[in-house]
């Protein structure tokens, strides 16, 4: 039988570890993975769909379908329609300003895709400023044990040649003082 304390007891009759939402972090590490305990399904969709989506192609195969959407469904009839408008005197985007509310959707949608390739490429600038801090690090360890064997070594032979000076100094003692 085994011997535990009140807490654990507590703990095991509740069913709750309290490390347990941290367990996938040390156990199941997939390679490759952003995340720290591997990266679920989710995760991983939308990491794929981020990546996509954070690309110039994305960028440009979107703006076409949009532009070849609005020429498709409206251009000539809104043009008509906002020229008729601005003879009229009602404006060339009458309520409820459906040109504005497109000019909106796609600075949304151009600030958002540009968000995600500027985070992908500071990603890629975070890493390899850490590769070459890491690789700096390592230079700088390796520099520093250098240093210490030197020192070391150093430290050896001072202590030699302390030996060597306390004997020479007992030789010429004894051969001044008679002893």
């Amino acid at each position: 039988m085994t011997a535990t304390t009140a807490p654990e007891q507590q703990q095991h009759r509740a069913g709750k570890d309290p490390m347990r939402f941290h367990l996938h972090y040390q156990h199941g590490k997939r390679e490759g993975s952003p995340y720290a305990g591997g990266s679920s399904f989710m995760e991983r969709v939308s990491e794929a769909v981020a990546s996509g989506m954070g690309t110039v192609a994305f960028l440009i195969v979107s703006s076409a379908v949009i532009l070849a959407w609005v020429l498709a469904n409206h251009v000539i009839t809104f043009l008509s329609a906002s020229w008729t408008g601005l003879l009229d005197g009602k404006g060339f985007d009458p309520a409820p300003f459906i040109l504005l509310n497109l000019l909106f959707s796609a600075v949304a949608f151009y600030t958002g895709a540009l968000v995600i390739i500027a985070q992908k490429a500071q990603t890629r600038t975070d890493q390899a400023n850490e590769e070459a801090a890491a690789k700096h690090r390592e230079e700088l360890s390796q520099y520093q044990t250098d240093l210490l064997q030197r020192n070391t070594d150093l430290t050896e032979q001072i202590h030699t040649l302390a030996e060597q000076l306390s004997a020479l100094t007992e030789q010429v003692h004894a051969a001044t003082c008679g002893r």
